[in-house]
């Protein structure tokens, strides 16, 4: 199944207030048609005693949720498709609280664009944490949800994860850490080793093969350097060294300087006697082989961001790396116009959604609620236009299987190409940009479909 079609329908913030409704026993007046969004709920610690907590081993946990306490809107003619929305509602970090609130709003407004009145979007608050996503997933299945999207954070999304594999229920979830994903459970996020891939795909075509690492010292940092290390190997190419540092600017200053001596031509200090003494001598075929020698790398690959890469960044050029032969390669948050007036970071490269594609939801979101949404508030109305497609072109029994969103053909959404694997990762099609003093501009297109992935 497929909708590469338009899942950008214009719709006016007032119309959308209009139709918004509770599900509670007193519902208030909303139009006789159309879809349904149910008010977050917000449920008291104590309340999560109401919800036995699902058993892996049990063969019967599905039967648990039964019809009995299923959400029955009294204005809804036909049987409801129940979607549940897992989000922070109530974290304790204000940040979370925000992007929890767009992503709800950009929920409701895939659910008007794809016009389904049988579609009943749940939210429920998880709080934060792995307990609350725990007992706002049971709540979400006691509630008739057939499928859950999100919650957010990694924790949390182990912990509902429990509750939906034991209810044999799909949940498409919002944290990019790939050990949740697989066994029913799929990540729409926007992980690292996909920008990776991209990028150094894209370098090595331009016939880069050795390559300079100037990486934090953080967990992001461990895996953005072991992704870059698998893919430069993996096409034959070479890390010629690598430097870690502590995310503080004084800190930078001796590892950055110590990857720059690595810009130049390299030779063992036990290999210098060949050729130093008679320059005349040819070096020997197998240098690389028996004693290391490499030249200095081509590209450097700087995952940093905001003002940290701004102190970086000028390092390299201050330790006299030649910044016009040597490519700095970035990651999707070097997608900011402040970048475009740092001269060290001048023609350097990095992979991420189309900007084009992704002004087209952020121009459709800024419409509807008189807001920019956040990075993260396009996954949400991918997941819930997704959940409203498979639910208006499958089966019952199907509209929710591993085959029906793994679909190999993908999807084309906020941000432009992406596909759910069986085994719960996602796979996206991401341009490769390229920071100019006049602006970040499009050097190699997104891919506008995906070559078979099984």
């Amino acid at each position: 199944m497929r909708f590469r079609n338009k899942l950008f329908k214009g719709m006016a913030a007032s119309f959308l207030t209009a139709l918004i409704a509770s599900c509670g026993s007193s519902a208030p007046a909303r139009p006789d048609r159309g879809p349904v969004i149910a008010q977050p709920s917000f449920p008291d610690r104590d309340d999560e005693e109401r919800f036995e907590f699902p058993d892996e081993r049990s063969s019967t946990e599905a039967e648990r949720y039964d019809r009995r306490n299923y959400v029955e809107p009294p204005h809804m003619d036909e049987e409801p498709v129940r979607v549940g929305l897992l989000l922070p509602f109530s974290a304790d970090n204000e940040a979370a609280r925000r992007v929890a609130s767009a992503m709800f709003d950009a929920a409701q407004l895939a659910v008007f664009d794809a016009g389904d009145q049988r579609f009943l979007l749940i939210p429920k608050d998880t709080r934060g944490d792995a307990e609350g996503a725990a007992s706002a997933a049971r709540s979400a299945l006691a509630d008739g949800a057939e499928i859950i999207l999100g919650p957010l954070f990694a924790e949390s999304v182990e912990a509902a994860a429990v509750v939906t594999r034991a209810a044999r229920t799909p949940m498409i979830a919002f944290s990019s850490d790939l050990t949740a994903a697989g066994n029913g459970v799929f990540l729409l996020s926007f992980p690292p080793e996909l920008e990776i891939s991209r990028v150094t795909e894209f370098a090595m075509s331009q016939e880069m093969t050795r390559f300079g690492v100037l990486a934090p010292l953080t967990e992001y940092g461990d895996r953005v350097s072991g992704a870059f290390a698998e893919e430069v190997f993996a096409r034959g190419g070479v890390i010629v060294h690598e430097e870690r540092y502590e995310q503080d600017p004084d800190a930078m200053l001796e590892p950055a300087k110590r990857l720059a001596k690595y810009s130049q031509e390299i030779i063992p200090l036990e290999m210098r006697h060949e050729y130093e003494g008679d320059r005349t001598q040819p070096r020997p075929e197998n240098a690389s082989a028996q004693a290391g020698y490499t030249q200095g790398f081509q590209a450097v690959l700087m995952p940093e961001q905001g003002t940290l890469l701004r102190a970086l960044a000028p390092l390299l050029p201050y330790y006299n790396v030649d910044i016009n032969r040597v490519k700095i390669l970035g990651v999707s948050a070097w997608n900011n116009p402040r970048l475009t007036r740092e001269p060290a970071l001048r023609g350097g490269w990095f992979a991420a959604p189309d900007p084009e594609i992704s002004r087209s939801f952020e121009n459709h979101y800024a419409g509807a609620f008189g807001a920019a949404p956040p990075r993260l508030a396009s996954l949400a109305y991918d997941a819930t236009l997704l959940s409203a497609r498979l639910a208006a072109t499958q089966r019952r029994r199907e509209r929710f299987s591993i085959e029906s969103i793994a679909d190999p053909n993908g999807y084309f959404g906020a941000d432009g190409l992406f596909r759910l694997n069986p085994d719960g990762t996602v796979d996206r099609g991401l341009a490769i940009l390229e920071i100019q003093p006049g602006g970040i501009q499009v050097v190699d297109p997104a891919p506008r479909s995906f070559a078979p992935a099984y």
